[in-house]
Parts: C-alpha cells; structure tokens; sequence
C-alpha cells in the first residue's frame, strides 16, 4: 500500500534535504544527519503532541474539502453497509470494506468523495473508517523514539597524519552532470511553449532541435 504517494518524491526530498552532508566525509556526513534527523523528530514530535483531533491536520481538511464537495449529491441505502452515490457517474460504496467503484478509495487509503457522504448517511463515525496511518495517534507513535546525542568526547582520537585514504580513480563521463532530478513514472510533469518551434514540451529555444 502506498496510501496516495504514486511518485518517489520521498526519497528525493530526503537526497535534497541532506545535500549539505553528502559533500563531507563519511564519519562528519553520518553525524550531520544524525543530528539533522534528531531535530527534525524532536520538533515533530513536540508538535504532534499539541494536536487535539483524532485525524492529523491535513486529512482533517482534506475530509472538510471532500464534504463540502460531495453534499450536494444524494445517497441511496442498499443495506446497512452498501450505498449508492448519485454523482456523475454513480458509484457503489461498500463502507465495511472500504471500497468505491471509483476506485480511490482502494488506492489512496483514504475515503474518497463518495465515500464520505456515504459514511455520514450511515450508521458508522467517520474517523473510524479513516486508516490508522492517518491518525494522530500513529503520528505520534512514528515520532515517540529519539536519537539521542553522540558526545565527541566518547570518540576516538583521529589524527588525518596516520594514514591518508585517497579517492578511487575514476573517469569523468562526458557532458555536464544531470542536476535535476529524473521523473518517476506517471508523474505529470509542466509542459513549456519552445519559442523556436512553438511546439509544447521540456525544451525551450536554447536546447531545440526541432527542424524548422
């Protein structure tokens, strides 16, 4: 389960946060993260703890937004479980399986459109049909661990005259080396209007190859 994230935008943020410490030596690169990682968990962690909803803040809205979206549709009860939503198209929600016709339900993890109407026409809380990975208490609960300091008077004394380690050899691969990240698959990515060619696409003027 992926639970929305369709893209691997994750890890490259996480490549891009520690861009500073790739560049230092692996023991100084190892402890700058470590630090970094330390802040970033305390400072969540003292943040969970000032929420009072059971949802964390940002599903809480995206619930609000999916109702006042979906109140204008009208609801039809097969059962106690199973609804008809009146959209366009119509779909079935199955609210004891937590599943749509639509589909995004099943994909994203979270109540869809559809599903919230049907869930506030039903005899089931709201909250409760949200996955746990959504909830406050799972967000606290991923943050309750610490990391705790390494004093540098408990490491070992290094002196750079012992030894010296010298970096592999290697051949630079022709061109400029590639900066921006590469897309993953499905990702929409911004279409620009080349001022050469007046075609759309990730090129511009400078870099058309397009024959006129």
């Amino acid at each position: 389960m992926r639970y929305g994230e369709m893209t691997s935008n994750a890890a490259e943020s996480f490549n891009n946060w520690i861009k500073e410490a790739r560049n230092l030596p692996i023991t100084q690169m190892v402890d700058k993260i470590r630090t970094q990682l330390m802040r970033q968990m305390s400072a969540r962690r003292d943040q969970a703890n000032k929420w009072n909803e059971i949802i964390c803040p940002t599903f809480e809205t995206r619930l609000m937004d999916s109702f006042n979206d979906s109140k204008c549709w009208q609801v039809s009860k097969a059962n106690e479980d199973v609804f008809e939503v009146h959209s366009i198209p119509s779909v079935t929600v199955d609210v004891v399986r937590r599943t749509c016709s639509c589909f995004k339900w099943q994909i994203n993890g979270f109540p869809c459109d559809h599903a919230v109407i049907a869930i506030q026409k039903s005899r089931y809380n709201l909250n409760d049909c949200v996955e746990h990975y959504f909830h406050v208490e799972t967000y606290r609960a991923a943050y309750s661990g610490a990391i705790f300091p390494i004093p540098s008077v408990e490491k070992p004394p290094f002196d750079p005259t012992d030894f010296t380690i010298y970096p592999p050899t290697v051949k630079r691969p022709p061109g400029r080396p590639k900066k921006n990240r590469i897309p993953s698959r499905g990702e929409k990515l911004k279409q620009i209007r080349c001022g050469r060619c007046d075609k759309l696409g990730s090129h511009n003027r400078k870099s058309c190859t397009e024959p006129i």
